[in-house]
């Protein structure tokens, strides 16, 4: 599994045909906006991220930084998208 880290809209568009169905994707900064987007992967915000921009990110799991630490660890790679 590899975690990718989205952390604006526009970064997006670098790494949508590469995010695996079985790949794990965190929105963290300005990214949570994508939270209602459609995109491959298991899908993830961070809760602070959201709730410091006000934005709803409907039924998009919220994890905290701890839980985004254990991805961390669990993953083979980790590849950031700004």
């Amino acid at each position: 599994m590899i975690l990718h880290t989205i952390n604006k809209p526009a970064a997006l568009r670098l790494c949508e045909k590469l995010i695996r169905a079985d790949d794990q994707v965190i929105l963290i900064e300005e990214g949570v906006y994508l939270a209602n987007t459609d995109m491959p992967g298991e899908v993830s915000v961070i809760c602070t991220d959201a709730m410091a921009r006000g934005w709803d990110v409907g039924d998009v799991k919220q994890i905290d930084y701890a839980e985004f630490v254990s991805l961390t660890v669990q993953a083979e790679k980790v590849c950031n998208w700004f």
